[in-house]
């Protein structure tokens, strides 16, 4: 299965690579997987006090605000002070309520750029995503849905991997797409790699929530905000990677 693999904000492909190389030497010692990392399309400057947190430079994004006035209106000046609801549904809300500028021009852009690799390599039977590259990969699913719907066009995509993700927006409005106040729904099989000590969890639920019960699977490595690449923990998550694989492609 070929997967198309998106970075979070402020990574690039090639540090992705190295974030996801264990799993992907898992994948690869039997012939399960193979594996497409893209940068994302918008060159970034990282948040005052994050630079030694991502790495040397290129710092790249999938999303960005559409106007810059200030770094207060991007949703990730916020990550400091992340709020603790009852629901994830709730802390999400928290998180994007007034102030928070639009981003639909860059997730546009995005969205489409995607596609055309999508077009020119593929098909691409499964996406991986970490952080925002797992917002972008599951907006992409939704766009894939209602391009099937308005055109005919059958996804390519038949299974998502998301680590440590956030709730995708719907391709049509652009807004955060949440469980419990819309009926969009992703309908092929997903994997959630979420840590319980992520501060941000809740966003990974959110994301969970918003896909179909009966095929979304939950792994939990019990870190942070990190990619799992303990021996052990990447083994059995191999494996349930590759059961997913199995049922997805039947």
């Amino acid at each position: 299965m070929k997967f198309l693999c998106l970075p979070g904000a402020y990574g690039s492909a090639d540090k992705f690579q190295v974030q996801l190389a264990p799993l992907v030497n898992e994948l690869l010692s039997d012939g399960s997987a193979s594996f497409r990392f893209v940068d994302a399309p918008c060159e970034a400057v990282p948040p005052e006090g994050f630079e030694d947190f991502f790495g040397k430079p290129p710092y790249y994004r999938f999303i960005e605000p559409d106007e810059k006035e200030t770094q207060d209106t991007d949703v990730l000046s916020r990550i400091r002070d992340f709020p603790d609801c009852d629901t994830a549904e709730d802390t999400m809300r928290e998180l994007m309520k007034e102030g928070v500028a639009s981003s639909v021009i860059s997730t546009h852009r995005a969205i489409q750029y995607l596609f055309d690799i999508m077009d020119k390599e593929g098909p691409f039977e499964g996406i991986i995503g970490y952080s925002e590259g797992a917002t972008v990969a599951s907006t992409l699913l939704l766009a894939e849905q209602k391009r099937f719907q308005e055109t005919g066009k059958e996804p390519q995509i038949k299974c998502g991997i998301f680590f440590a993700g956030w709730p995708p927006l719907d391709p049509s409005t652009f807004a955060m797409v949440l469980s419990d106040e819309s009926d969009l729904m992703i309908n092929i099989h997903t994997c959630h790699i979420i840590g319980s000590l992520d501060p941000y969890v809740a966003g990974s639920m959110a994301l969970y929530n918003t896909c179909e019960p009966d095929t979304a699977y939950i792994f939990d490595h019990g870190k942070g905000h990190t990619l799992p690449r303990e021996k052990g923990v990447i083994k059995e998550l191999g494996d349930v990677i590759r059961n997913m694989m199995v049922e997805a492609s039947a």
